[in-house]
């Protein structure tokens, strides 16, 4: 079975490219004895099943750009399903990890105010510290992101 690391639409990494970096990453951080942090976001105004209108499908768009302006290129930046994102911060402290935070909400600021009468972009925000000493796998990070996701209201 074939699965690209690279999700068209967005032009971010993929859930399976997300996970299969992480994974190997993941060694190398249980190596040197560091840690990461991974964001989970998803975007409202589309539905869990996937865009279905070209507004929603330009929502997406806007909200991939909207991420890649925010995070350094080291960041690993992906669509993980139809409305979710996570972005998964090598060697970020927790103080790193909240300062991106915060421009994200910038960012987010600036967007709304050139996209004046358009609906906002929002998104509901979790954040996790990836202990590569305490986790066996990136899957289980990514599965406990995913369902913190599902229990957060519109940040």
């Amino acid at each position: 079975m074939h699965e690209d690391v690279w999700d068209p639409p967005t032009g971010l990494w993929s859930r399976f490219g997300l996970v299969f970096f992480a994974e190997h990453y993941l060694k190398l951080l249980r190596r040197m004895g560091r840690e990461a942090v991974l964001y989970g976001l998803a975007l409202e105004g589309v539905p869990p099943e996937g865009p279905s209108e070209p507004a929603q499908e330009a929502r997406l768009r806007e909200a991939a750009t909207l991420l890649r302006r925010t995070f350094r290129t080291s960041d690993a930046v992906a669509r993980i399903a139809p409305d979710r994102f996570a972005v998964l911060l090598p060697e970020a402290s927790p103080l790193a990890a909240e300062a991106l935070r915060f421009r994200l909400e910038d960012r987010l600021a600036e967007w709304r105010t050139e996209h004046a009468g358009e609906p906002p972009l929002l998104f509901r925000l979790v954040m996790d510290r990836v202990r590569p000493d305490r986790e066996p796998t990136f899957l289980g990070v990514l599965t406990r992101i995913e369902a913190a996701l599902r229990s957060r209201q519109p940040a």
